[in-house]
């Protein structure tokens, strides 16, 4: 009697990001709800509806009212900002290189697979994403949470702030034609990510399938992102691809002016000092000296979403990094108080793909590689899935753009029993390795995360104002995340 051997096909869990801020961008995968039609566009600067790829779309729509409690919505925020944590210091193993990723973005593309995982795999994926509600809290209480940051990222023109900011996370699935998926999976993501299974062919046409997901990401990005799944990154034995896309945009409340910013010298990791620009305003923010280190909030338009800008003690990046946990967030975060400050900020450029099917193991998500233990049965009904590869990309770029609005101090001397002045504004000069975070003010979740421990001018850009493109050293940075989750290769069990 032969043995019977069971094919392992191919998944591929992509996730994309892109991030610009100043005039902040971000991208997240998408397909609308899970009615026909849902393919909506994602905002006014991106080209959108284009159906790339045939789609057949669940008969549930999506729960716009998921019944969910706050303390669930705060297990998914706290898992989130765990999980940055724990994947932020393994992003870097050398120290020397700029970071920015969207962890959101990344427990989003997550989610899509651990709906259909079960035994080890799910508990697995739980771990490394601090995932601690069970499925059929989870997924509504991300519903739920992508919801309330959609009411209030529109991206709607408003006299008095200007444009608020716009945020589209959006995900889809590519499968296989032929291959057939459970109908209870289909609904699953459909109600509570939104998200369509496009028909692709990965088996005869795998090349034409990458070009059409890349295609579909560009459009999403405003052509922001381009080959996001590199040649070979798609091939005969992939039979889902799962993609997310963030698209974030969103002005300063309060924006710096041009003329302000001149060139300081910014003190990097690696004991360099190269003069770059800064942009600076007076003005007053929340802002905290404690903990070791210097924070500032610096909010968006509407004052809903924030940069919250970390600077560690010189000489104290590695140790405040490896030091820095939820609760320790927390307590900086607590302390932010309105303070009247003088604030220097560079001007940064730079992208990044770090390796998360390594970050991702490191911190437990095992099983879901090993084609001996691999069990995404809640996807086909069969345990012939696992996750090969996890591809992650991500950009940002921080400049003066943001609302037109102006920020003015006078300091007033009063003369009563005794001259009475008000203490100049204080200096906040960021101009050695920081911690950012882009977060909503509500909830306290984290979009977005990275750190600068590296500047220079990069002399083959032209800026349009100011005559440079500052960037960061290709050399000596360069993770830019766009997840793809992992490609799944035909093996045996």
């Amino acid at each position: 009697m032969g043995t019977k051997h069971l094919s392992l096909r191919q998944l591929i869990l992509c996730l994309f990001i892109f991030f610009l801020v100043g005039n902040l961008a971000g991208c997240s995968g998408g397909g609308g709800n899970a009615t026909q039609g849902s393919n909506a566009g994602v905002g006014p600067d991106i080209p959108g509806n284009n159906n790339t790829g045939n789609v057949a779309r669940s008969t549930v729509a999506r729960e716009t009212s998921p019944l969910t409690s706050d303390a669930d919505m705060a297990a998914v925020v706290g898992g989130n900002t765990g999980f940055a944590l724990k994947a932020f210091t393994l992003l870097d193993t050398g120290g020397d290189a700029n970071a920015v990723f969207s962890p959101y973005s990344i427990t989003q593309a997550l989610a899509l697979a651990a709906a259909g995982a079960k035994g080890t795999t799910l508990s697995g994926i739980e771990q490394a994403l601090s995932f601690t509600l069970s499925q059929d809290r989870l997924n509504p209480a991300f519903n739920k949470l992508d919801l309330l940051l959609k009411s209030k990222t529109t991206g709607t023109i408003q006299d008095a702030v200007g444009q608020t900011p716009h945020l589209n996370v959006v995900n889809a699935v590519w499968g296989q034609q032929g291959f057939q998926l459970l109908p209870t999976y289909l609904d699953t993501i459909a109600l509570n990510f939104g998200a369509d299974l496009r028909l692709a062919n990965f088996i005869t046409a795998p090349e034409n399938s990458r070009l059409t997901i890349n295609t579909w990401v560009e459009e999403q990005t405003n052509k922001k992102i381009i080959d996001l799944i590199p040649p070979g990154g798609i091939t005969a034995e992939t039979r889902l691809v799962l993609t997310n896309a963030i698209w974030f945009k969103a002005n300063w409340a309060s924006p710096f002016q041009v003329e302000s910013t001149q060139d300081k010298p910014f003190y990097s990791r690696n004991g360099s000092a190269p003069q770059v620009p800064f942009m600076r305003q007076t003005i007053t923010l929340p802002y905290a000296h404690s903990s070791g280190c210097q924070s500032v909030d610096i909010p968006y338009a509407e004052n809903k979403l924030s940069m919250m800008v970390i600077m560690p003690d010189t000489g104290t990046i590695d140790a405040f990094l490896s030091g820095l946990t939820p609760a320790k967030l927390g307590d900086i975060t607590s302390q932010l108080g309105n303070l009247e400050i003088d604030l220097s900020l560079p001007k940064f450029t730079f992208n990044d793909t770090p390796d998360f099917n390594r970050i991702l193991q490191t911190l437990g998500m095992v099983d879901a590689y090993n084609s001996s233990k691999a069990n995404f049965s809640g996807i086909d009904g069969e345990r012939d899935l696992l996750i090969s590869n996890i591809m992650h990309k991500a950009f940002i770029s921080v400049d003066e753009k943001g609302t037109e609005a102006a920020a003015a101090t006078a300091i007033n001397v009063s003369i009563i029993t005794s001259i009475v002045v008000k203490p100049p504004p204080l200096p906040v000069i960021i101009d050695h390795p920081f911690i950012f975070l882009i977060r909503d003010r509500q909830t306290g979740l984290i979009l977005f995360m990275g750190k600068v421990v590296a500047l220079l001018r990069n002399p083959f850009f032209l800026d349009s104002e100011s005559g440079f493109d500052w960037t960061v050293n290709p050399e000596i940075t360069g993770h830019c995340f766009s997840p793809i989750l992992p490609a799944v290769s035909r093996g045996f069990k």
